[in-house]
């Protein structure tokens, strides 16, 4: 089953384009996205686990759901702006890698990926989805990216600190 999906997720790669959706759609499926997140952005899909299928729907309910379709809205618009899914999942890999999860916690590694800070700075600006470019990536391309966050003394401190960029 497990096999049967990752399957599903590599053909998104090559059926849609980012310029096919407004804003992400739901998918619910068995094993992705990984324990630990409520939602994972694939292909103009945010996927969440089946099994918490109810507590998604109470989710929706609530501003902080308004927060995450923002977040997931700012990756979509990324991916527009680079052009294609290819395009935008090899920039994202390439920046996961400079931020070294191998020796670095991977939280940090996350947190400091210029998309994700993009993200997460912006999730509480849905106005910051209509008039998005992409010329403010650039911002969040900062040098020691991962001294920095250590700095900041977590996740928490990290995403009030980004706003400020």
């Amino acid at each position: 089953m497990i096999m049967k999906e990752l399957w599903q997720l590599i053909k998104l790669l090559f059926s849609s384009n980012p310029g096919d959706f407004d804003k992400p759609l739901l998918l619910a499926m068995k094993h992705y996205p990984f324990k630990g997140y409520r939602f994972m952005m694939w292909c103009g899909r945010m996927i969440y686990r089946a099994d918490n299928e109810e507590s998604i729907r109470k989710y929706m309910q609530t501003y902080a759901y308004t927060e995450s379709m923002t977040h997931e809205t700012i990756h979509l618009r990324q991916a527009q702006v680079a052009g294609s899914w290819i395009k935008y999942y090899w920039r994202y890999l390439v920046e996961w890698l400079k931020g070294n999860p191998v020796t670095h916690p991977a939280s940090s590694t996350y947190y400091t990926i210029p998309y994700e800070m993009e993200a997460y700075a912006n999730q509480d600006n849905p106005g910051y989805v209509a008039s998005y470019t992409g010329d403010n990536l650039q911002r969040y391309k900062i040098k020691h990216r991962k001294k920095t966050y250590r700095s900041k003394g977590g996740s928490r401190e990290w995403k009030l600190y980004i706003k400020t960029l």
